[in-house]
């Protein structure tokens, strides 16, 4: 609200830039249903309040969890036309929960190649103090003390020495 206690109302330029999406993208969701202007001007344009900018948010939010512009359009439908209701509840909860896991079973491929690229830094370090002439090659590297034993060389280095 701004200062006379009234709702902020936008163009639609207004609305996505604050919102940090483009023009299209806001019509596009307009299109789907996920979005509608709050009314529209004399003019004809196009405007906005705050709810359609938190809205954004929440599509934003989850675009980014991993749902299809589909499946976020069928929640806001479900909502809207069960408004709430237990099996509402039920579904985005299984939803919810479904992405949660995709989240945590990418975070821990993250973490695996974190872990690949820190031992691979921590050997390359230890390199650059080498007196060998021809870095990472199997013969010179075989008695490192930072690169034995071979199973604590990252797979990503071993292809690249052996």
């Amino acid at each position: 609200m701004n200062k006379d206690g009234k709702d902020q109302i936008m163009k639609i330029g207004e609305l996505a830039r604050r919102a940090g999406v483009s023009v299209r993208a806001i019509r596009f969701y307009e299109e789907l249903g996920l979005l509608r202007p709050q009314r529209r001007s004399r003019g004809g344009f196009r405007l906005y309040d705050r709810e359609n900018h938190r809205k954004l948010a929440v599509i934003h939010f989850l675009k980014e969890v991993g749902l299809s512009l589909t499946e976020i359009r069928q929640i806001f439908l479900a909502r809207s036309t069960r408004a709430g209701d237990k099996a509402a509840v039920i579904a985005l909860r299984d939803v919810f929960h479904e992405k949660l896991q995709q989240v945590e079973s990418r975070i821990r491929a993250l973490n695996n190649v974190k872990a690949e690229l820190l031992g691979a830094l921590d050997i390359l370090s230890s390199c650059e103090q080498c007196g060998h002439e021809f870095l990472l090659e199997s013969a010179s590297c075989g008695n490192c003390s930072r690169i034995n034993p071979r199973e604590a060389v990252p797979d990503t280095l071993k292809i690249l020495i052996q």
